[in-house]
């Protein structure tokens, strides 16, 4: 398994969010992450999972981690954008 790290995408394995994908915005303890898709679950409200519950994808969203780490400013658009181009989560417009 890979090491959850702030920016890593993380897809859920179990609960009513099963198969979405998140960023990690930040860790909790041990065995729980902080997860955003800037859909459902906002920067303002972040899910804390469990990290058995989350597989950690060897992908990263390098410019939401940065970003958050640097406590410069983030919208939930960032997120969004930033799973979209990774190919998860994929939105329409319409």
């Amino acid at each position: 398994m890979n090491e959850p790290a702030i920016g890593a995408i993380c897809v859920s394995r179990a609960g009513r969010d099963k198969g979405r994908a998140f960023v990690i915005v930040g860790i909790s303890d041990e065995q729980h992450v902080l997860l955003c898709d800037g859909e459902t679950r906002k920067l303002s409200r972040p899910k804390k999972k469990k990290l058995m519950h989350c597989r950690v994808e060897p992908r990263r969203a390098d410019e939401i981690g940065r970003r958050v780490t640097e406590e410069k400013p983030l919208l939930d658009a960032d997120v969004k954008k930033a799973l979209n181009a990774l190919g998860y989560n994929v939105y329409s417009n319409n």
